[in-house]
């Protein structure tokens, strides 16, 4: 399984998160940078854990994060090859 971690700490706005995630999950190019070509993408990825710490920072700094958790939830649903563990602070290893 592809393991891939992120901190969610810098992201303020969410350009910043679409940046970091499309570079991480090796998005293509055409990626639209918005929620539902986010959803797009995960629900099409195989075999990856994705772990994003700093939750609780970015929760704080950014208005649209809570569309963020709506997709990271929905796409881990739907799709049975995608675990997304969303970690409140740098190294809580709780489960999302």
């Amino acid at each position: 399984m592809n393991r891939v971690q992120l901190s969610a700490a810098g992201w303020d706005t969410p350009e910043k998160a679409h940046d970091d995630l499309a570079k991480a999950l090796d998005f293509p190019a055409y990626y639209g940078k918005n929620l539902d070509a986010l959803h797009d993408c995960l629900t099409e990825l195989s075999d990856t854990q994705l772990v994003i710490e700093d939750c609780a920072a970015a929760g704080d700094k950014m208005e649209k994060w809570p569309g963020f958790l709506a997709v990271f939830f929905d796409a881990a649903a739907e799709n049975p090859h995608l675990d997304i563990k969303l970690l409140p602070g740098n190294g809580d290893y709780g489960n999302n």
